[in-house]
């Protein structure tokens, strides 16, 4: 698999992105999905997307957090603490996390973004921050393959020009229930056969587009 970038420079990528998550949380007190969100606008995430040294290796996370506020915001921003002697937990390890997904997946931060929020990987904190970084991935990869099935369907149904409601009523199916495969609160590569033949036979689709 074709990664980032050169991998002698992911665990500084990994502590310094960690350490900025950390401290954004708790030092300047913005949510997670908040500060990536930030974090992608000024455009240093697309620093740490193609490797950039000066970024991945050569900031600190206090330095980042303050570089991207001072972007976004337009003003020179001021250092709020000290990170030496604080103990990293949830909010550092969503970062750790988000890092080495980067690294390892080589999409972009704001495509990370559309799979998982970061506050659902903060809730999965436990028990995976015992773990391998790899169980992680797996988790990350397959909630992946739940988005592209979610686009799928919605892209099938607006080809067709049809509303949700119409599909529920031309394919026999809970108008909750479609609602709920189209913004992944549902897994549709799980629900019954005579589900996904009923949508496949509407959409004009065959099966195996809908569930891989």
């Amino acid at each position: 698999m074709l990664h980032a970038y050169n991998k002698m420079y992911l665990y500084d990528a990994m502590h310094n992105l960690a350490e900025a998550f950390d401290v954004a949380v708790n030092d300047y007190d913005f949510t997670l999905d908040y500060f990536v969100k930030l974090f992608i606008v000024s455009g240093i995430s697309y620093q740490f997307e193609k490797g950039n040294p000066k970024y991945i290796s050569g900031k600190s996370g206090v330095e980042l957090v303050v570089d991207v506020i001072s972007r976004v915001e337009d003003r020179v921003m001021d250092v709020k603490c000290d990170y030496s002697y604080r103990i990293p937990k949830e909010d550092y390890w969503v970062g750790w996390v988000l890092a080495y997904y980067q690294w390892y997946s080589a999409k972009t931060f704001k495509e990370i973004q559309s799979i998982i929020t970061m506050q659902r990987l903060k809730e999965l904190y436990h028990p995976y921050h015992e773990m391998d970084e790899e169980k992680i991935i797996e988790y990350i990869d397959k909630e992946a393959e739940k988005t592209k099935c979610v686009k799928r369907l919605q892209a099938y149904r607006k080809q067709l020009g049809m509303s949700q409601s119409e599909l529920a009523k031309a394919s026999g199916i809970n108008l909750r229930t479609l609602q709920q495969y189209e913004i992944g609160a549902k897994d549709i590569s799980k629900a019954s056969v005579s589900t996904v033949l009923a949508l496949s036979r509407v959409l004009e689709r065959d099966v195996r587009d809908l569930c891989s």
